[in-house]
């Protein structure tokens, strides 16, 4: 069983048809790739399965349960994880206090995963620095990290 499973999705941008029944699947454990031109919907196939956007039709299930119609942190919470292609960190944050964002739904005072550090070893060095104050590849590894801080599926 696929643990990602989109089927007959529908997405529309006021009279804009975006998404035409999209289906794919996404197994625990491998690597999924939508690749495609610029315009095609991936950015907005990404947004709909992270409830940024919602789907006019279809289905879209976690690990066998239906998330269509739950919110954003709702779908964090189940395991789903999202960077953004801006990155959009917060840049008057420090790099530490950007990456407790991303565990803001968990307990307070849950360390940040060590494992964080051995990916991305410059973010422990910089842990004390405001993440606008990065570079660009700096910023994107922050991103990342934040969004694999809470341990998604």
């Amino acid at each position: 069983m696929s643990l990602l499973e989109v089927k007959d999705v529908n997405q529309y941008y006021g009279g804009s048809h975006i998404l035409r029944n999209v289906n794919l699947s996404a197994a625990l454990g491998q690597v999924t790739v939508v690749l495609g031109r610029n315009g095609v919907g991936k950015t907005t196939l990404l947004k709909s399965l992270m409830g940024l956007v919602p789907i006019k039709s279809g289905s879209i299930t976690l690990d066998g349960v239906p998330i269509e119609k739950t919110t954003p942190y709702e779908r964090a919470r189940m395991g789903v994880g999202f960077v953004p292609q801006g990155r959009e960190i917060f840049g008057r944050l420090t790099v530490e206090e950007n990456l407790q964002m991303g565990l803001a739904y968990k307990k307070g005072g849950t360390p940040i995963p060590a494992e964080l550090f051995e990916l991305f070893p410059v973010l422990k060095q910089m842990l004390g620095r405001r993440g606008g104050d990065l570079s660009g590849g700096q910023q994107q590894q922050l991103a990342i990290a934040r969004a694999l801080a809470a341990g998604p599926k």
